[in-house]
């Protein structure tokens, strides 16, 4: 029992962030005898009138109910919530000051989350309904002002590839491929489905393919699946594609997100 009260000992102790403190300072942080006798005697007693049984043990939900003082529900908040201030030396706070806080808690959780529920719910509707661009609204809200703000949305940016090629945040290009499919035929592929031929090619931080590196020319023969050592469970991966800038001397321009499929198309 001892062996077992020691080991919970660090956490009755002030917690020592310095990397630079030396063990043999921290064994002096002590529990005086006192202390340890009062905790042992707690633990016998918990084993003896058997509250620490495997099925007192067991962790069940409880719905929080902050005004009845017999259930110890806000008994418990105060002290942790007391522990962690402690820790962090932050201004604890007393059983009413407590009490106020989380019964505020409550009811504004369950206020705001109905009211962001039900406008979501509206847009959803407009969107059913095949409303134009102009019926969608952003709202601001503070319930505690109160005040509601409606606003109109802004057209969502389009990045210029070519004149008649454009894209946005949303969008997301796809190419099927196959076992033996080489990243020529990738390459291939973007150019024949987009009308437009990459120039570089990356997976995460690997380039996969740009021309002025040497050897990369070389990539071009190898299949996507040597070049990238998918996972057996693997069905896709997502590529960064950049094209050619219609002027000399500018930078390469990107593309959106092209995901790549191992397999092909399945109708």
């Amino acid at each position: 029992m001892k062996a077992m009260y020691m080991k919970t000992l660090p956490f009755l102790q002030q917690i020592e962030t310095d990397e630079n403190v030396k063990k043999s300072d921290q064994a002096k942080l002590a529990v005086s005898s006192e202390e340890e006798r009062v905790a042992i005697d707690l633990l016998n007693k918990a084993a003896r009138i058997g509250m620490a049984t495997k099925h007192r043990l067991q962790m069940t939900p409880v719905s929080f109910e902050k005004d009845n003082d017999r259930n110890g529900h806000v008994d418990f908040i105060t002290a942790a919530s007391n522990i962690r201030a402690k820790m962090y030396s932050i201004n604890t706070a007393d059983r009413l000051k407590t009490k106020r806080i989380a019964g505020r808690i409550i009811p504004a959780i369950a206020t705001a989350t109905a009211a962001v529920s039900g406008l979501v719910s509206v847009e959803l509707i407009k969107i059913v309904g095949g409303h134009s661009f102009e019926a969608y609204r952003n709202c601001f809200f503070n319930l505690a002002i109160p005040v509601i703000v409606f606003t109109e949305p802004a057209p969502v940016r389009k990045t210029q590839i070519r004149n008649e090629i454009s894209f946005t945040i949303w969008d997301r290009w796809t190419i099927f491929g196959r076992e033996d499919f080489t990243l020529l035929n990738f390459i291939n592929a973007v150019q024949e489905r987009y009308s437009i031929e990459p120039t570089m090619v990356v997976h995460g931080v690997k380039m996969l393919y740009v021309p002025v590196m040497p050897g990369h020319v070389k990539r071009l023969k190898l299949t996507m699946h040597k070049l990238v050592k998918p996972a057996t469970e693997r069905k896709y991966i997502d590529l960064t594609v950049s094209f050619a800038p219609e002027s000399d001397g500018d930078e390469d321009l990107p593309g959106p997100p092209v995901r790549y499929y191992f397999r092909p198309e399945e109708n």
